[in-house]
């Protein structure tokens, strides 16, 4: 009877670690997967704004770019966040509102409390004061909160910032 108790509490014991362990091996996988996509999702926007020619500036959290594509033709693309899919994407053209060839760089983006964006673009002149015109815009600064959870174990939340620099738009 002794030994009996005794095995249950170390068999307790032992399933509660194995889910413990279970549980951080979900929060490393939420997170690397987080991870990935921020860089993917960073690295594609950092190229087109290096290559960008121009920039239109559609709000806080949409802008299009103008990028050479070959012998002296230029393509549009837009980089955008909504609330709706909680994802930043890329898509061909100068609307954020077109669904067809639209490429999800980073999932799990939720608005912030109060309803404020979970991904805002900044805009700033070649001296790094905020500019106010599309013209005189050099930097683009993006903030985003992504966030990962599941239900066997608890989410990741990581704050995300990085400046980008548009290197082929002429300064004003």
């Amino acid at each position: 009877m002794v030994a009996a108790s005794l095995g249950g509490f170390v068999l307790a014991g032992i399933l509660t670690s194995n889910l413990q362990i279970i549980r951080g091996g979900v929060r490393i996988t939420q997170y690397a997967e987080m991870e990935a996509q921020v860089r993917r999702g960073l690295d594609y926007l950092g190229r087109d704004l290096r290559e960008a020619l121009e920039l239109t500036w559609n709000g806080e959290s949409d802008l299009t770019l103008t990028i050479p594509t070959g012998a002296n033709t230029t393509a549009q693309v837009t980089y955008a966040w909504t609330a709706a899919s909680q994802s930043f994407y890329r898509v061909a053209g100068a609307s954020s509102a077109e669904v067809n060839g639209r490429f999800e760089l980073v999932r799990g983006i939720p608005p912030l409390a109060g309803g404020a964006a979970g991904l805002t673009f900044a805009r700033f002149d070649r001296d790094g004061a905020v500019a106010t015109t599309d013209a005189k815009t050099k930097s683009i600064l993006v903030n985003m909160t992504v966030a990962r959870s599941a239900q066997t174990a608890a989410g990741s939340q990581r704050m995300i910032s990085a400046t980008l620099t548009l290197r082929n738009k002429p300064s004003t």
